[in-house]
C-alpha cells in the first residue's frame, strides 16, 4: 500500500496532461501512486495518460462515462489506498518537492491536513522559480474556513494544494455538482477538522486558462454557485455563527458573479434577482468589515450607483 494517495482527474487536458504527469514522477517522495481518472476525455487524454501506467506501476487508470469533476474525483476516492490523500488537477503542476515537504509537515505535526501556497502560471516555460523556503503555522480548522472564506488568507477551498489524512475522506465524497463542487464541499471538511498546518512555500502551479470553466460565460448549471454559497451559509448559521460574517463574504462574491457572467436573458431573470437581494442585504455590512477583500468592497461602491451600473462595472473590470 501506498503512503499517500494522488487523484487527478482528467477531462480534455492533452495539451497539458503530459506535463502534470511529467511533475508527478518528478517528485522527490517516492512512495505514492496515482490514481488517474479519465472522465470520458474526446481527446486523446485516455491514450497519454495509459502510457504513464505501462511504464510505471506507481499509475493506476480508471474509465468512466462523462459525469463531471465531482464523479472523476469521487472514483479516485474510492480507489486510493494510501493513508494520505492529495488531488492535483490535470493541466497542474506540482514543485518536485511538493509530496516531500507536506508530507513531512503532516507526520511530524500531528496535523490532519497539510496545506501549501499556490501560484497561478498561464506558460510553462514562465513558471515563476520556486526559491521561497516558507515559513509555516497552525491553524485550527474553523479559523480554516474563516480564511478560506473570505478569501484574503491561505487557505482557501480549492481541494488541491492540501495533503489530508484519507480517514477525513473515509465518509466524505465530493457533492453532485457540476460547478463550483469544491466549494460545496471542502468548507465541511475543513470544519471537521482538529488541526492544519499551512506552508508559505508555493509548490502548487495553478494553470490560469481562458477557456477554463471559471473564465466562461455562466449557462444554467453554473449558476449553482448561488445555491451552494447560500446553502452554506446556511449550515454555517447553525454549526458555528462565529463564522457567518465569512459565509456571508462567500455569499457575496457569489452574487456579484453570478450578475457579472449570467447572460440578460429571461433564462437567468430569476438567479439574478435573487443574488441582487443578497447584494442589498451584506453590501454596508461587508463595506465596513475590514476583513472584506478589495474586490468585494469596489463592487459594494459600485452598486451604490444602481444595478446596472452595477453589472456595466462587474463586466468592465471583471
Amino acid at each position: 500500500m501506498a503512503e499517500i494517495s494522488v487523484i487527478v482527474p482528467i477531462y480534455k487536458t492533452e495539451a497539458y496532461l503530459t506535463d502534470c504527469l511529467d511533475s508527478l514522477i518528478a517528485q522527490t517522495f517516492k512512495d505514492f501512486e496515482a490514481i488517474l481518472v479519465d472522465d470520458g476525455s474526446p481527446d486523446n487524454s485516455f491514450e497519454i495518460a495509459n502510457s504513464y501506467v505501462q511504464k510505471d506501476s506507481r499509475f493506476k487508470i480508471f474509465q468512466q462515462e462523462n459525469s463531471g469533476l465531482y464523479s472523476a474525483r469521487n472514483t479516485g476516492l474510492k480507489n486510493a489506498s494510501g493513508k494520505w490523500i492529495t488531488f492535483l488537477d490535470s493541466d497542474d503542476l506540482l514543485d518536485p518537492k511538493f509530496l516531500e515537504t507536506l508530507h513531512h509537515l503532516i507526520t511530524t505535526s500531528n496535523s490532519q491536513i497539510a496545506v501549501s501556497a499556490h501560484t497561478p502560471f498561464y506558460n510553462k516555460k514562465k513558471l515563476p522559480s520556486n526559491t521561497k523556503k516558507g515559513k509555516s503555522f497552525f491553524l485550527s480548522g474553523p479559523k480554516a474556513l474563516h480564511n478560506a472564506l473570505f478569501q484574503n488568507n491561505t487557505p482557501d477551498y480549492s481541494a488541491w494544494n492540501k495533503l489530508y489524512s484519507a480517514d477525513l475522506w473515509k465518509d466524505n465524497f465530493f457533492a453532485p455538482r457540476k460547478f463550483a463542487e469544491d466549494l460545496a464541499t471542502i468548507p465541511d471538511i475543513l470544519l471537521n477538522t482538529n488541526r492544519i498546518i499551512v506552508t508559505t512555500q508555493p509548490l502548487y502551479f495553478y494553470r490560469k486558462r481562458k477557456d477554463s470553466l471559471l473564465n466562461t460565460p455562466y449557462n444554467k448549471e453554473k449558476t449553482e454557485l448561488l445555491e451552494i454559497a447560500e446553502n452554506l451559509l446556511e449550515k454555517i448559521s447553525t454549526k458555528d455563527k462565529r463564522l457567518i460574517p465569512a459565509a456571508e463574504n462567500t455569499l457575496l462574491s457569489a452574487s456579484f458573479s453570478i450578475l457579472w457572467k449570467t447572460p440578460d436573458t429571461d433564462e437567468f431573470a430569476d438567479v439574478k434577482k435573487r443574488a441582487y437581494k443578497h447584494i442589498l442585504r451584506l453590501r454596508f455590512k461587508s463595506l465596513f468589515d475590514t476583513r472584506t477583500r478589495f474586490r468585494n468592497k469596489a463592487a459594494v461602491l459600485f452598486s451604490l450607483l444602481g444595478k446596472r451600473f452595477l453589472i456595466f462595472a462587474l463586466r468592465r473590470f471583471g
